[in-house]
This record gives structure tokens, sequence and C-alpha cells, in this order.
């Protein structure tokens, strides 16, 4: 074995987890609403957004690789106790919302296989507990990257079963785009779901927490591209399962769409739940992370607080997801919620990650700055004009 692939393989972990997680239920949800609402248009801006998720997500991975601290310790240190305090509170706030996205999804994938939700959910809790309370990152990581191939490869499998038409796939691609309302509202949806604000926490925090250091950044930086690749491509094929979806007449609420589901051969309905249940489980592990690490950080809590965050933000979610049935429509809403969150954290990211003094000598400079505040601010237009959409269709 090659010194490069041996690196390589010691760096590969965080990146390559919060990018898969980042195809969590919530997401999965959108993009298959998004196939049924738009059609498979969408599917090119989810190619295009591979984009600004490498660039952003390789500041953060950057971030806590040179600097070794999480984007929460970055931003007491950079900005005060009294900023990063502030910051938490909405960050505590928007994890619990992703917890409640969360095990909605899990409750879909029990639904699908005819298990009770309740004592599902409970079990799912369990092992989130469980994980989550190792005491060191490595030891998680010896379960989520195994858990990680499972949901892609369940993503794959479930794909060959809706059976596509792959030529009249590619000619709905171009002639399905219906630049309206709905379709900005649903690009502001795709941004939310592909770049969430947990994500640059637990990107940083686990670098830092690896000690991957600054010597192994070329080889967290393709592990970064690599992932980036990996979930567009995943968000792509969940699209074409909502355009599938569509044409057997579900109707484009998603309670129509899950009643869809729900009447599908067995072997489909086994391999959606099975990806719904595992991209919940790996998503609420590692929000939960990122919340803990970020919210510790920012307020400046002690390291063994983090439990504490867990059962505050999670318990109530859970309870919620089992006694109420009908706010799923709520997911698209915190999508585009997300996408409009995250400009002040790319802006705070930027600013600290292009610090010489901070950055120990390795900031983003030049071009490669550059390119960052151009996708940063391609994020925030977008979100921005898809809330302004998603306003407007109440009126």
């Amino acid at each position: 074995m090659s010194e490069d692939l041996k690196r390589f393989l010691y760096v590969f972990g965080p990146a390559w987890l919060v990018m898969i997680a980042d195809v969590d239920v919530a997401s999965i949800i959108e993009g298959i609403e998004a196939g049924v609402i738009s059609g498979p248009s969408i599917i090119i801006i989810m190619l295009l957004l591979t984009l600004p998720l490498f660039f952003i997500q390789d500041a953060a991975g950057r971030l806590g690789s040179v600097a070794n601290v999480g984007l929460g310790e970055a931003i007491r240190k950079k900005y005060g106790a009294r900023a990063s305090l502030l910051l938490s509170v909405p960050m505590a706030l928007t994890d619990f919302l992703e917890y409640l996205a969360e095990f909605a999804g899990i409750s879909i994938g029990l639904m699908l296989l005819g298990l009770p939700v309740a004592v599902g959910l409970l079990a799912f809790f369990a092992a989130h507990l469980f994980v989550v309370y190792t005491k060191r990152y490595k030891d998680a990581e010896a379960i989520l990257i195994p858990l990680s191939f499972l949901l892609v490869l369940t993503l794959i499998i479930s794909l060959a079963l809706f059976k596509p038409n792959f030529s009249s796939l590619f000619s709905a691609i171009v002639l399905s785009f219906k630049p309206n309302l709905s379709f900005f509202y649903l690009l502001a949806a795709s941004i939310g779901a592909v770049i969430m604000p947990w994500m640059l926490f637990f990107h940083s925090g686990a670098d830092a927490r690896k000690k991957i250091g600054a010597v192994n950044m070329k080889f967290e930086t393709l592990e970064t591209l690599i992932g980036s690749v990996v979930s567009e491509v995943l968000m792509s094929i969940v699209v074409v399962y909502g355009w599938i979806i569509s044409a057997g007449d579900a109707g484009s609420s998603l309670n129509g769409i899950i009643a869809y589901m729900l009447s599908m051969d067995f072997s489909l309905r086994l391999f959606m739940a099975i990806g719904f249940m595992s991209s919940g489980l790996l998503a609420l592990v590692v929000i939960s992370m990122a919340s803990a690490w970020g919210v510790v950080e920012a307020a400046g809590l002690k390291e063994k607080h983090y439990k504490i965050i867990y059962l505050i933000e999670s318990v109530p979610a859970l309870l919620i997801a089992m006694f109420v049935k009908n706010y799923l429509e709520l997911i698209l809403g915190l999508m585009v919620i997300y996408s409009v969150l995250l400009i002040p954290l790319m802006f705070l990211l930027g600013k600290i990650v292009s610090d010489c003094s901070f950055m120990k000598g390795y900031a983003l400079k030049g071009k490669r700055l550059a390119v960052y505040w151009i996708m940063a601010s391609a994020v925030s237009v977008g979100g921005i004009v898809g809330l302004v959409s998603y306003l407007m269709s109440f009126l």
C-alpha cells in the first residue's frame, strides 16, 4: 500500500460522512417532491450545486484541519463570547427541527414495512444515543462509515427497482424546465437540502477531533470532492424517484406520495424503507455531534455538557414525531429557511479561513478565496430568491 493511500485512508471519514449524512430524510423528501412538482429538470440544479457544496465544505474542513478548532469555537475566539452565544440559540433550534424531520422520515420507513411506528422510533432513538455517547469520534466513525455505504447502496438498488426509462428521462430533463414560483421555491429548498448549517459545524469539528492537520489537507480536499459528487448524484437519483412517482398519479402532496409508496411492490418498499431509516439514523448521529460540538464551543461550555444538549434537543422532537402526524409539509419550508440561515455562517466562515494569523499560514487567499465568495454569494442569492418565492406562494 502506497504512503499516499495510507494517508488518505487515515483522513477518510469526516468529509465523506457529512456529505452522505446530507442525503438525509429531509433531503430525500425534498428531492422526491421536487421530482414530482418540477420534473427531472431540477437534476441540473442538483449537479450544479456540487460546486458550492465542495468549496464551502472544503473551507470548513480546512478550518478544522489547520486551526484544529470547530466553527463554533473559532467564532468565539475571533468574535467574542457574546456573538458566539447568540449564534448557539438559533443553531440549537434548527437542529431540533432537523431531528423532527429525521424522526418523521424514519416513521415513513417503518410504515413502508408495516412496523409499529412508536416502538420503532424508540429503538432508533436508543441506537442514536448509543452511538453519540461513545467517548471518541473515531469510535462513532467505525459505525457511521458502514452505515453511509449502506445508504448509498440502497438508493442505487431502489433506482434499479424503479426501472426508469433513461431515454425519456434525458428528454424530460430539458422539456420539464419551468422557471416559475414553484421552481424558485424548490431551488431554495434544494440549496437548503444540499448545504445545511450543521454540516459546517460537524465537518470542522470532526476534522479537529481527528487531528488531520495541515500536512493532510490535499487528502481531506480530495475526500470532500468525492463526497460532494456522490452526494449530488444520490440527490439526482432521488429526484428521479419523484419523477417516476408523479407518473403514477400520486399527486403533489407528501401524503399522496407516501400513499403511493405504500402501494408499491414489497421489494421496492423494502429498499426504500432501508434508505429512509439508514439515512435518518446516520443524520441523527451526525447532527447530534455537530450540534453538541457547535453549541458547546459557541457557548463556551465544558465538553461534558454535550449529553444534556442531545437530550434537550432530541427528546421533544421524538415525542412530537410519535404523536403528531401531519407536519411533513413543513419539511420543504424548513429547507428554504436553512438556505437563508446559511448566509451569516458562510460569511463568518469565509472571514475566519481567510485570516492568515488564525489559519497559521494556510489561509484561503487569491483565486481560491474569490471562488469561495462567489459560491457563497450564489447560494445566498438563491436562498433569498427562494424565500421570497415561498412567501409569495401564500399570497
